[in-house]
């Protein structure tokens, strides 16, 4: 693993900007302010081949409006031989921005963009039921960028492990994106400077979440496969896989 989880980069500017309140994370307009090429240059183009399977099927947790998961397929598919085929399923609880995802989507044979709530009690079925279309039971690779902290500051301790034990069932390898603490007192300055209802961080007792994750997903089947590095905003992408 090549990421220090105990020396990462601490820098608050690239936590300075100003979006607006967003209570889940769904900030309009959110890509022009975190690049989505700088990210996806940390990550392997020829990923998917290390997962031996002509069909590659994909789910992006939070994928907002949509240029992060399209930038993520053409990445990850431009060096690839025309037999293997792979296919995203991007979701996000923020019905507006699904439909930009949808009206925006130049690879529309290949990303497919549902609303859904992760945490609802139907999410599981409705991925069920779009992996049974391929007659699979898992996706080949789940993908969280910078959503762990909106699961957790909106469904608290339990909710974020519910969440991360979910996709341990649901893909054989995850890339996460967590963001640390310091987004989290970020998020809550934002809430109170436009007099909107706080965040209880008060209520949290997970503050290390790298650590958390790293603790908590082998717990779950899940081994730390790579770190990738760290973004420009100081948030390292880990891929885990399963242990077996």
């Amino acid at each position: 693993m090549d990421c220090d989880v105990n020396s990462r980069n601490d820098n608050p500017s690239k936590e300075s900007f100003e979006p607006g309140a967003a209570r889940f994370g769904n900030f309009i307009n959110y890509y022009t302010f975190n690049s989505v090429s700088k990210r996806l240059q940390k990550i392997p183009s020829n990923l998917v081949l290390s997962f031996q399977k002509e069909t590659v099927l994909c789910l992006d947790i939070g994928c907002n409006s949509g240029e992060l998961t399209q930038g993520l397929y053409s990445h990850l598919t431009k060096n690839l031989d025309t037999s293997l085929e792979v296919y995203i399923l991007g979701i996000d609880l923020d019905e507006t921005l699904i439909t930009r995802c949808k009206e925006s989507n130049n690879y529309e044979g290949h990303i497919t963009y549902q609303q859904m709530d992760i945490m609802s009690n139907t999410s599981v079925s409705q991925l069920e039921s779009f992996l049974q279309k391929y007659n699979r039971t898992e996706f080949d690779l789940i993908t969280c960028f910078s959503t762990t902290m909106w699961i957790h500051l909106n469904h608290g301790d339990n909710g974020l492990d519910n969440f991360l034990s979910t996709i341990s069932k649901l893909g054989k390898y995850l890339l996460l994106e967590p963001q640390e603490w310091k987004s989290y007192k970020s998020a809550l300055r934002r809430m109170t400077r436009l007099n909107r209802e706080a965040f209880a961080l008060e209520k949290l007792k997970t503050r290390d979440i790298t650590n958390h994750l790293l603790q908590f997903l082998p717990q779950h089947g899940k081994n730390v496969y790579q770190c990738f590095g760290e973004t420009s905003w100081g948030r390292s992408l880990f891929l885990f896989q399963d242990s077996s």
